[in-house]
């Protein structure tokens, strides 16, 4: 019995005892992992090639298209109308003293009637008494006698003959007016023009104030464009190209225009000089291949002058903060301040900063210190839909900042393995 109770109590204690001991061996040799410091990965970037060179000064700027004539055509005699060309409707394009319509003439044929017959009546008039000064004439001399100025005029008839000639003027300026009356009852394009509106029909009475026709001179559109106050002396200069483009023309298509003048006025808000330019032709009446510019459009103005020496170019996306670019050289960022010349187009021309050749970050960046290290971007044909959407390693498209009164810009990207591979523009990733 005393047997069987050992074993009962001996096991189960034996038991929990190697357990115990199971456990504190395994807690005493459990393996153990240390955290070791981790670098963030460097951010990818896309990067530009600053250039050097002559580069010319691009200003574009957006105006809206207005006819260099403007006319409300009105009539200048009373009547009714009793024709007008109805084939000419809105849009239609007028020759120079074309008839577009014409007021009832009786009343002014029967007035110019009246007036030929009153100057053939002062006409004879005038003869007659030139007859009587005649014989008043012949008869002074044969007394042989002297008066004093004053009697000899009143013998001889001059007074009678000064009235008599003073008839026959106003009778032939009235006949003229007749004729006249007479021809303005036609209406007729005072120039080349296209038509912008018609508010008369036949049978309609018409009067001076009377608005028959708007019309807009087809020879020539004015654009009113707004420029940077300190790009005058550039555009003013010799050499200066005008290209223009309509809303609705091809991205690639362009006319070229004609700076007129500076308009003598300085935009309050924004400090900005307004410039006139103008198209010749711009219906392409004259040359049908080319693309028609519409009244009233939204057009883009591309103005380019020539430069007056050496700069280096680099896209706006890649200036920072108005006058620092961040260099890429060995995978690492350099900023290097710079100091902007002027804008032109998508690009900013540097005085001073660069020499030209510089690998410079196009993309955003929320924190840049000197030193930074940075990944350059997978060239061109593994972008855009190649690449996942979702991928992590894409970066910003917004430049951090561009120089004052840079507008809106796309930098430049190139193959990353291809320092000296050219430069194509694209639009800003947002």
């Amino acid at each position: 019995m005393a047997r069987r109770l050992n074993w009962n109590f001996v096991l189960p204690i034996g038991l929990l005892v190697g357990a115990v001991l199971l456990a504190s061996w395994f807690l005493r040799e459990r393996p153990t992992m240390s955290r070791a410091d981790r670098a963030p990965p460097a951010p990818t970037v896309d990067v530009a090639v600053a250039e050097r060179g002559r580069f010319p000064v691009t200003v574009e700027a957006l105006g809206r298209v207005q006819a260099r004539e403007m006319v409300e055509l009105q009539p200048q005699v009373e009547g009714r109308v009793d024709w007008l060309d109805y084939d000419l409707g809105q849009g239609s394009t007028l020759e120079e003293d074309q008839l577009l319509a014409r007021i009832e003439t009786e009343p002014y044929q029967l007035a110019l009637q009246t007036a030929r017959s009153t100057l053939a009546e002062r006409r004879a008039e005038l003869q007659q008494e030139q007859g009587q000064r005649q014989v008043a004439q012949e008869e002074y001399e044969l007394l042989g006698s002297s008066l004093p100025e004053a009697d000899r005029a009143l013998v001889l008839r001059e007074p009678q003959l000064a009235a008599a000639r003073a008839r026959v003027d106003a009778a032939e300026a009235q006949l003229r007016l007749a004729q006249r009356d007479l021809r303005l009852t036609e209406i007729r394009a005072p120039f080349k023009a296209l038509l912008v509106s018609r508010t008369v029909d036949v049978g309609d009475r018409v009067g001076p104030g009377t608005v028959l026709y708007e019309l807009a001179g087809a020879d020539r559109f004015h654009i009113e464009v707004e420029v940077p106050a300190n790009q005058l002396a550039r555009l003013r200069s010799k050499g200066v190209e005008v290209n223009v483009q309509g809303s609705q023309w091809p991205a690639n298509r362009f006319r070229a225009g004609r700076f007129v003048r500076l308009i003598p006025v300085l935009e309050e808000q924004g400090r900005l000089a307004r410039v006139l330019v103008e198209l010749e032709d711009p219906l392409a009446i004259a040359n049908p291949g080319e693309p028609q510019l519409l009244l009233n459009d939204l057009a883009r103005v591309r103005i380019v002058s020539p430069a007056s020496r050496d700069r280096v170019r680099v896209p706006l996306s890649a200036v920072q903060d108005g006058d620092v670019v961040w260099v890429v050289a060995d995978g690492r960022i350099r900023i290097q301040p710079v100091e902007v010349a002027y804008l032109s187009g998508d690009f900013a021309l540097l005085d001073e900063g660069l020499t030209g050749g510089e690998i410079l970050v196009t993309t955003r960046l929320n924190t840049v210190i000197d030193g930074m290290k940075v990944s350059v971007a997978a060239p061109a044909t593994m972008r855009g839909s190649e690449r996942p959407a979702g991928d992590p390693n894409r970066a910003g498209r917004r430049p951090t900042s561009r120089p004052p009164g840079s507008g809106q810009a796309g930098p430049a990207e190139r193959p990353a393995d291809d320092p000296a591979a050219p430069v194509k523009d694209r639009g800003v990733h947002k």
